[in-house]
């Protein structure tokens, strides 16, 4: 790749590889060693179960909770106490641990679960918070779970450490982007019972034209019977239980690393700041960014805007059921293909198709149901975008930064936590073609901040390269 004798880069990887592993590899007796597809398998299933379930609510709190705001009102407070419990995630891994980080996030999952049978201010928004406080150590012990078996994995086969961290992300998310498929055909199929639709809106109203600021031109949604959404959270609430008990029987604790074990109370409480000003993340933060504002487009406005207003909330799910049908199939095929294309390739056509999406969000006007097979077209292609996201993504963060793991991930999902906040807030004040605008700009600044990365990164590598043949 960077043009050097294949010994010299052979000799150069194994010795990184050495290093890395004393940072990351299981220690003699870990239950880590020699089970790390299985412990990836299962920390994958236990996602999938709970996430069947919270996804399909969050994509429809926009369309369901409605009334003063509530259902987007929710999700910013969520994501914005996200920002402080990611910041606080090194610290609570080093005193819990992974594992019960992740036993008590879906126990809270359980709780928000249970707000929405009765979604108030004085209901769903405390059990927000909550969740929100415990989703930085969630997402934080998922990445570092990955992270860990794919080195440990590597030490023990003698295989490329970027390679097995595609791969194992490519499991976790593939099983992961299951649950677009499986809680929104459960959601779906319930309301459909429901002869909950739309008012016969026009393009005046739906689409980019949706907008809150301006009286009359915002999208007004018929409800459920309470019957109907009953019955949905029940199902859901069952799929919360099975992925507690999975983790809690099933996955084994996570090992520390020598970061966790040497570093003080007051350095884990500072390490998600040590990446603030580091070049390499400052150039990823717009990158993160757009990761996060793209799904909030799509959670927030496609599924009320384009979908809920011109067609009907039953068909959210459905949609989004196509959605996460793509990006399971994307993630799996794309985590395979990084080792031939890089992930450079790979982020270039999610570069493309996002911005491909956000242009015909722009021009295109929902009517009704006519327009169905467009808007699944532009999911599926979405998908394909998200699975390439999710997978390497994850992986890029984890090579970048293969001895700080914790903070680094603390840091990543920080960035994409604060991106969320602030598209959740603006989304009540702003209209559809103006967030438009905005995320569009922001994915193209993020493109150029990508490729200043990956040039930094080669040039460092192709300099430790030289130094290595001397």
């Amino acid at each position: 790749m960077y043009n050097i004798s294949t010994m010299s880069q052979r000799r150069n990887e194994t010795e990184n590889l050495e290093e890395i592993c004393l940072c990351f590899s299981a220690k003699r007796g870990d239950s880590t060693s020699g089970h790390e597809i299985r412990n990836t398998y299962i920390l994958s299933a236990s996602f999938f179960f709970v996430f069947t379930a919270y996804l399909a609510i969050q994509n429809l709190q926009s369309s369901l909770n409605q009334e003063a705001g509530l259902g987007v009102t929710s999700l910013s407070c969520l994501y914005g106490f996200i920002i402080i419990s990611a910041v606080l995630a090194p610290t609570v891994l080093k005193v819990i641990g992974g594992k019960l980080a992740l036993v008590i996030a879906w126990i809270l999952h359980i709780v928000y679960t249970l707000s929405n049978f009765y979604p108030t201010f004085g209901t769903l928004i405390p059990s927000s918070i909550l969740l929100g406080l415990v989703s930085g150590p969630l997402w934080t012990a998922q990445s570092i779970y990955i992270t860990r078996n794919a080195y440990s994995l590597a030490d023990r086969i003698g295989k490329d450490a970027h390679v097995l961290l595609s791969r194992l992300n490519g499991i976790f998310f593939t099983i992961y982007e299951l649950t677009q498929i499986s809680g929104n055909i459960v959601s779906s199929a319930v309301l459909y019972k429901s002869a909950s639709h739309s008012f016969n809106a026009s393009s005046t109203t739906c689409g980019v034209n949706d907008c809150p600021a301006i009286s009359g031109n915002s999208t007004v949604l018929n409800q459920p019977s309470s019957d109907v959404v009953y019955t949905m959270l029940g199902v859901f609430l069952v799929f919360d239980v099975i992925g507690l008990i999975l983790t809690a029987t099933f996955l084994p604790p996570l090992p520390k690393s020598q970061w966790t074990e040497s570093s003080s109370i007051k350095e884990s409480v500072t390490s998600c700041f040590f990446t603030f000003g580091d070049m390499k993340m400052l150039l990823l933060v717009p990158f993160i960014s757009i990761m996060a504002m793209e799904q909030a487009v799509l959670w927030t406005d496609f599924t009320k805007s384009y979908v809920s207003c011109p067609i009907g909330i039953k068909m959210v799910g459905f949609i989004m059921a196509a959605y996460g049908g793509s990006t399971t199939v994307s993630a799996l095929v794309t985590s395979r293909l990084a080792k031939y294309t890089g992930r450079q390739v790979l982020f270039a056509v999610a570069i493309i198709i996002q911005m491909s999406i956000f242009v015909a969000m722009f021009v295109f006007y929902p009517q009704g149901r006519s327009d169905l097979p467009y808007l699944f077209i532009m999911v599926v292609i979405w998908g394909v975008a998200e699975g390439i996201w999710q997978t390497q993504s994850n992986a890029l963060i984890g090579y970048l930064y293969p001895e700080n793991t914790e903070p680094a991930f603390a840091n990543y999902h920080f960035w994409k936590a604060t991106s969320f906040t602030v598209y959740f807030a603006i989304s009540t004040v702003l209209c559809v073609k103006t967030k438009l605008i905005i995320v569009m700009t922001l994915l193209s600044v993020a493109c150029v901040l990508y490729v200043a990365l990956e040039v930094k990164v080669f040039f460092k590598q192709r300099t430790a390269n030289i130094s290595e043949t001397k």
